[in-house]
């Protein structure tokens, strides 16, 4: 074998370990849970102080989930002051019910919603979420306008905080 074709030879082969390097880490990266995804969108800023508030940040980080996070912009929304009471620690148990009818404890894709189903939320009221053209509606009026993927949960933001039912959930 020519030192040129040596040279070639060695070259291809080292790039060759180098690119099934690459693809062998990027099979092994994983996604972050739920919290930690949603405190990477500067969006959700308000909706990850919340939960905290909430205490639900552990429980949000295990189990499978579909979210539906209210966007900063909806939180602005609210009826000027409500959000700054939610946040007393006097109104944890009312901020608690607002946030987990925004959770499913189920992860859910686009394709699920298609039939226009009522899932049973966190606080057991139901949800109706349906998907038929762009975008996804939530309770026949509250739209989905981006999502995220966590290795728990699906994060859809959703323009408007979604107010659970008044009463206890039937069951």
């Amino acid at each position: 074998m020519t030192a040129k074709k040596l040279i070639l030879v060695s070259f291809v082969v080292a790039f060759s370990l180098v690119l099934l390097s690459g693809i062998a880490l990027a099979q092994t990266t994983n996604y972050v849970n739920a919290m930690d995804t949603a405190k990477m969108a500067d969006e959700l800023s308000t909706f990850v102080a919340a939960v905290e508030a909430a205490g639900l940040g552990d429980k949000l980080n295990n189990g499978q989930y579909t979210i539906f996070a209210p966007t900063n912009e909806a939180f602005a929304n609210l009826p000027e002051g409500k959000l700054d009471r939610l946040l007393l620690p006097e109104n944890k148990q009312k901020l608690i019910e607002i946030l987990t009818y925004h959770v499913i404890p189920i992860r859910l894709s686009v394709d699920d919603f298609r039939e226009g189903k009522s899932y049973k939320t966190l606080n057991g009221h139901m949800l109706n979420v349906l998907f038929t053209n762009p975008p996804i509606l939530v309770n026949k009026k509250i739209s989905v306008i981006s999502s995220l993927a966590a290795s728990n949960a699906i994060i859809y933001f959703v323009d408007k905080v979604i107010l659970p039912p008044e009463g206890k959930p039937s069951n």
